[in-house]
């Protein structure tokens, strides 16, 4: 379920295994998605826990985003996650027409500031290796739904 549209978060009483992600803007997990945690760290205890985030630092340091976004999100919460990744999801340089009416202020204002600095180094952005035959991480996010399902169905 999409914690940004929907206020009624069914029974967790009713689920072995809970899977939570969360985009990140401005260097933050969405304050939706931080509030579940926080209410219901209670209920998650006995539960199978999977956490991931997509943010843009995971494109350029696959390694750093998932220390920063999710393990340390892990440990101030105090939420023990058996299975845990962060994700490029979308890339805002490749997925986003700054030409879309559609488009969020701060989204345009990312493209700008990064399409401004990659002119001004005129260095190519840095793709992390892990994302060169799969930028938006589609085949890892299909490993860890697995992985997940299997950690749920063996409990």
């Amino acid at each position: 379920m999409n914690l940004e549209l929907s206020k009624n978060v069914p029974d967790l009483k009713n689920f072995d295994g809970i899977l939570v992600g969360s985009g990140v803007k401005i260097s933050k997990w969405t304050k939706e998605t931080d509030n579940f945690l926080k209410k219901n760290k209670m209920q998650l205890k006995d539960k199978i826990i999977g956490l991931y985030a997509c943010c843009g630092l995971t494109t350029e340091d696959a390694e750093k985003a998932k220390k920063i976004y999710v393990e340390d999100k892990i440990q101030k919460l105090g939420i023990a996650a058996q299975l845990f990744d962060a994700f490029p999801g979308k890339s805002i340089l490749s997925d986003f027409d700054l030409s879309n009416p559609k488009i969020g202020f701060i989204e345009r204002k990312i493209i700008e500031q990064a399409a401004k600095a990659q002119a001004k180094d005129n260095k190519p952005i840095k793709i992390d290796d892990k994302w060169k035959d799969d930028p938006k991480g589609l085949k890892q996010i299909r490993s860890f739904a697995t992985k997940f399902a299997e950690l749920v169905k063996s409990k």
